[in-house]
C-alpha cells in the first residue's frame, strides 16, 4: 500500500475554489483501481495550541493506492487532466508526498 498527502496551496481566496473542483472529481477517482482512500479536506478551523495552526488558502488529500502503478494510472486519467487545467489559475504550490506504512 502506499499512502499519498498532497498539500496544494491556492491564491487568496481560492481554496473553496480547489476544494470543490476535487470533491467532483472525488467519486470518480474512488473508484479507480487500486484506490483505497481519496478525501480532500481542509485544516480544523480550532487547532490547539500544541497543533500547527490552520492554513488559510490550503486543502490536503489523503489518500491511499493499493501501488505506485495504482497512483501513477490515476494520475495520468481524463479526468485528472481536467481538474489540473480547470485548477491551473488558483493553484499555486502542490506538494506530493509518498508515504510507506510501515508495522509494527
Amino acid at each position: 500500500m502506499l499512502w499519498v498527502i498532497a498539500t496544494i496551496t491556492t491564491a487568496p481566496g481560492h481554496d473553496k475554489d480547489v476544494l470543490n473542483a476535487l470533491l467532483d472529481i472525488a467519486p470518480t477517482v474512488r473508484q479507480e483501481a487500486g484506490c483505497q482512500l481519496y478525501q480532500p479536506s481542509q485544516d480544523h478551523p480550532e487547532g490547539p495550541t500544541a497543533y500547527a495552526p490552520p492554513r488559510p488558502d490550503t486543502v490536503t488529500v489523503i489518500e491511499a493506492w493499493d501501488s505506485r502503478q495504482a497512483l501513477d494510472d490515476h494520475m495520468a486519467t481524463p479526468h485528472m487532466t481536467r481538474f489540473s487545467e480547470a485548477t491551473s489559475e488558483w493553484v499555486t504550490h502542490a506538494e506530493i508526498r509518498l508515504i510507506d506504512p510501515v508495522d509494527a
